[in-house]
């Protein structure tokens, strides 16, 4: 708290913020939740039916269902546990804050002020979970303004293989809600680990979500972030490939509208030689919604042979609909190949006349068009059965918004 009260909440005179206003955050007075639980989980099933072979944590208001659960017989080596408990662990007590920066992120600051509640996952070395572990978060309020500080460490050590996709959602359309996440990911030598984020809470909610990943050496680890919902969304990404032969892959969709604002502000930091890094973030963008991409790339002199892309492609679907595209580049080694650029158009009309010519009706012909354009982002998350779930979403959004 000393360090939130020192910092205060960011303005847009900060450049990180420069686009993304917190007063309607700061000035709302939210509470924390009572601890009652009410999701049950036949309700989760009900809701995602892809998690029926699945193991799932559900995290409701910030708080563990643990009847809502469900995970039972998890295979040996992979431990879910609450941080609270696992205070006097080493592991713990070596990486727990150590990725997540409190004296320069007041959110983190926050965060780590109120997170009592938090989750370890914990992949002992030589572990391969083969199948999903999701982290399902809820926000179920709906008689008053509720905030959440929901906190993760992943730990996966050497050798150790897993899946893991992340849901934030509202349980009623006109709950207020502000949730503040912070994710920290440790990635072991010879490690592999995919991180799946789906944010698709109602249009009355807020989200800063912080993801702080440190890679080891041959580590690999790749991140698909889908935002579907929320009034402001705020993703930051920060990745630390700290070894040689790393392999990273981040991915990012972003669907905006009505007075949607979506920011993804990411971070790469290459130190050590032969090790790449892999970017491609995608914004369909209508309304007066405002996209916002900040990507950097840093390579330290003594990371030669570091091969880094980044990319930033955006469709604008209205007059009134805003991106602001950033993509940079810090490089310090002499022998390297980076590149990185930003596109932003509009439809094809040539192609939506082709499918109108064929007899498809215009609004489900342009939602046609842009999964299309999705796809190169849903394509990559390896989990079919969330894939699957995670199109159909995105094809229903799309198809409303060209409804409206």
């Amino acid at each position: 708290m000393e360090h939130f009260n020192r910092l205060g909440f960011p303005t847009p005179k900060d450049e990180e913020w420069k686009y993304t206003n917190v007063n309607p955050i700061a000035s709302r007075n939210f509470s924390f939740a009572g601890s009652k639980a009410k999701i049950s989980r036949e309700e989760i099933f009900h809701r995602f039916p892809f998690l029926n072979d699945s193991f799932f944590v559900v995290i409701e208001n910030g708080k563990w269902n643990m009847n809502a659960s469900l995970i039972n017989n998890l295979p040996q080596g992979v431990e879910i546990k609450n941080l609270r408990d696992e205070k006097n662990n080493p592991l713990v007590q070596q990486h727990f804050n150590e990725y997540a920066d409190v004296q320069a992120d007041a959110f983190a600051a926050l965060n780590t002020a109120f997170a009592n509640d938090a989750l370890l996952i914990h992949f002992h070395p030589g572990t391969i979970l083969e199948k999903q572990l999701c982290l399902v978060h809820i926000s179920s309020s709906q008689e008053e303004a509720v905030v959440s500080h929901s906190r993760l460490l992943v730990l996966s050590e050497k050798n150790s293989s897993a899946k893991i996709s992340a849901v934030f959602v509202s349980q009623s359309e006109t709950a207020e809600t502000f949730v503040n996440s912070i994710n920290e990911i440790f990635v072991a030598e010879n490690a592999s680990l995919e991180f799946d984020l789906l944010q698709n809470e109602n249009e009355k909610s807020f989200q800063v979500c912080g993801t702080h990943v440190y890679q080891s050496t041959h580590s690999r680890f790749s991140i698909n972030t889908i935002t579907l919902g929320g009034h402001i969304v705020k993703n930051k990404l920060h990745i630390k490939l700290d070894g040689t032969q790393c392999e990273n892959h981040m991915h990012g969709l972003y669907l905006a509208d009505g007075s949607q604002l979506i920011d993804n502000h990411t971070a790469v930091y290459h130190t050590k030689p032969h090790s790449n890094s892999n970017q491609l973030y995608k914004g369909i963008i209508g309304g007066k919604a405002h996209g916002v991409f900040n990507g950097k790339i840093f390579v330290e002199k003594d990371a030669q042979k570091t091969n880094a892309y980044q990319s930033n492609k955006n469709i604008l679907l209205s007059n009134d609909a805003v991106i602001n595209a950033k993509p940079q580049l810090e490089i310090f080694a002499d022998d390297v190949k980076c590149t990185h650029g930003a596109t932003t158009g509009q439809m094809d009309e040539e192609a939506l006349f082709y499918l109108r010519s064929r007899g498809i009706n215009e609004a489900p012909a342009k939602a046609l068009l842009n999964l299309a354009f999705a796809n190169d982002i849903l394509n990559n998350i390896s989990m079919e059965d969330f894939r699957v779930y995670l199109s159909s979403v995105v094809e229903y959004k799309l198809k409303e918004s060209f409804l409206k």
